[in-house]
Formats: C-alpha cells, structure tokens, sequence
C-alpha cells in the first residue's frame, strides 16, 4: 500500500510540476549571415512567391509569401516568410534558407501563431560582394494546419 500512495504522489507531483512550468515559447535557431535584418529601414521586395496550404480548410489558398528583400542601407538580401492570419489556429514551424554568392543564412522559428493578423519570420541579411549576385530562397512552413495530420509546404525560387 506505501508503494502505491508514493507513487501516486509523485504522479502528482509530476503533474503539478509541468502545470507550473506552461507551455513551451517559440524558438529560433539561426545559422550564417552577416546581420539582423530588422535593422535595414530601406527594405524592399525583389520578388516573392506565393505559399499554398494543400490539405484542411488551407488546401489550395494562399497562405503566405516568401519573399526575397534587399536593403541599399545594409547592401544586403535575406529571406521572410509572410503568414496571413485567420486561416488556422495551430502553431507552425517556418524554416527558411538564403544563399547568395556561395554563401548561406539559415533560420528556424518554431512555436508560431499566426492569429487574427498574420506574422513574419525572416533570416540574417547576407551581403554579397556584388549587389546584383543570383540569389535563392527557400521556405517550409509545417504544422497541422487545423487538420488531424501534421504537414509541410512551402516553395523557393532564384533570381
């Protein structure tokens, strides 16, 4: 009888412990890069391109957008994933890539809401040595997207 009570106690207390603690907080995780984007003001879009949900109530619109920005006061690219609001409730996971010029940013965001307004994500701007060097983006987006299955889409494209 003592074994069950202390081990009903410590399920207890185990249960009681993770309560105190709540949920977890989005993450990021980055990797190469120069610098933080959100400090070039000049920003612009090169080009972008659409992000489509393909099961639940996303399937077949348009989620969001990639998009490829560069700044003249950072003499910089990076990549930012655009999500619309409203079309879901869970949380997602945005991972995106840029390389320009032989070189790469990576980021990872994880524990995203979109809510009523929508949200950005974006990687560390990388600075080629010539402005007009291609560069490539690619993003993921994964979550359940209101449906029983967890799930990814995204897109990438060069320019």
């Amino acid at each position: 009888m003592n074994a069950m009570i202390r081990k009903t106690i410590a399920v207890a207390s185990t249960l009681v412990a993770m309560a105190m603690v709540g949920p977890a907080f989005a993450h990021a995780y980055e990797q190469g890069g120069d610098g933080n984007a959100a400090d070039c003001k000049d920003a612009y879009v090169v080009a972008s391109r659409p992000i489509t949900g393909e099961r639940g109530p996303t399937k077949g619109n348009v989620i969001g957008y990639l998009e490829l920005r560069w700044s003249w006061q950072c003499h910089a690219n990076w990549a930012r994933v655009v999500l619309f609001g409203g079309l879901y409730s869970s949380s997602v996971t945005v991972r995106q890539e840029i390389t320009v010029a032989g070189r790469t940013a990576i980021s990872e965001d994880g524990g995203i809401y979109t809510g009523e307004n929508g949200t950005s994500a974006w990687t560390r701007y990388v600075r080629p040595e010539n402005p007009e060097s291609a560069a490539c983006v690619q993003a993921s987006v994964s979550s359940d997207f209101g449906t029983l299955n967890f799930h990814t889409v995204g897109t990438h494209f060069c320019v």
